[in-house]
C-alpha cells in the first residue's frame, strides 16, 4: 500500500494527509512522553542499599547518567510539541506553516531519536556486561540490574513512539 499523497485542498497551504492521521501523530507524542515519564520514575527510585550503608542508584554509572539526561530532555522535547499536535487535531492545520519551522520539526525529531537510541543502547550494553562481569557474587547488584531493564524498555518504548512522530513530521513537508 503506497504512503497517502499530500494535497492542499482548501488552498490554505496546509497539506491533509489523512481523517487518522491528527490523532495518530497526538497519539504517538503522548505515548513517548508517558513511556519517558515512567522511565525516569523508575530510574530514580531504583536504588539498592548495601550492608556498608552505601546505596547504589544509577548515578554511580555514566551510562544510566547518560540514559537518564537524554530521558529528561526528550521529555522536555515532547511536551514542546504536544500542544501542536493537539492543535493540529483540532484545526486540521498547523499553528506554524512556515516550511522553515516544519523542516526544524522534521530534523529535531530525527535528532530525538538518535538521542533515546543511544540511550536505551547505552543502558542495555552497561546493563549486560556489568551482570557478565560481575555475576552472581553481588545479590543487590543483580537485582538493581535486573530493575534497570524496565526504564530501559520504557525509554525503547518511547524511542518508537518519536520515530511514529518523525515519520508524521516528514509526511508535512511539502514535496
Amino acid at each position: 500500500m503506497p504512503l497517502p499523497v499530500e494535497y492542499d485542498d482548501k488552498g490554505d497551504g496546509d497539506h491533509d494527509v489523512g481523517s487518522k492521521f491528527p490523532v495518530t501523530a497526538l497519539t504517538a507524542r503522548v505515548v513517548t512522553l508517558v513511556s519517558l515519564i515512567v522511565s525516569v520514575v523508575v530510574l530514580k527510585t531504583n536504588d539498592q542499599s548495601f550492608d556498608n550503608g552505601y546505596v547504589l542508584t544509577y548515578k554511580d554509572f555514566r551510562s544510566y547518567k547518560y540514559m537518564f539526561y537524554v530521558t529528561v530532555f526528550g521529555i522536555g522535547y515532547t511536551l514542546l510539541q504536544i500542544p501542536f499536535s493537539i492543535y493540529y487535531m483540532r484545526k486540521k492545520k498547523h499553528l506554524i506553516t512556515s516550511y522553515g519551522f516544519l523542516k526544524f520539526i522534521f530534523y529535531a525529531d530525527k535528532a530525538m531519536i538518535v538521542l533515546l537510541a543511544t540511550g536505551a543502547g547505552a543502558a542495555f550494553g552497561a546493563t549486560m556486561d556489568i551482570k557478565k562481569y560481575a555475576g552472581d557474587s553481588i545479590p543487590k547488584l543483580q537485582d538493581f540490574l535486573t530493575v534497570i531493564y524496565v526504564p530501559t524498555t520504557f525509554l525503547l518504548v518511547g524511542c518508537i513512539g518519536c520515530a511514529i512522530s518523525s515519520v508524521h513530521s516528514s509526511l508535512h513537508l511539502p514535496r
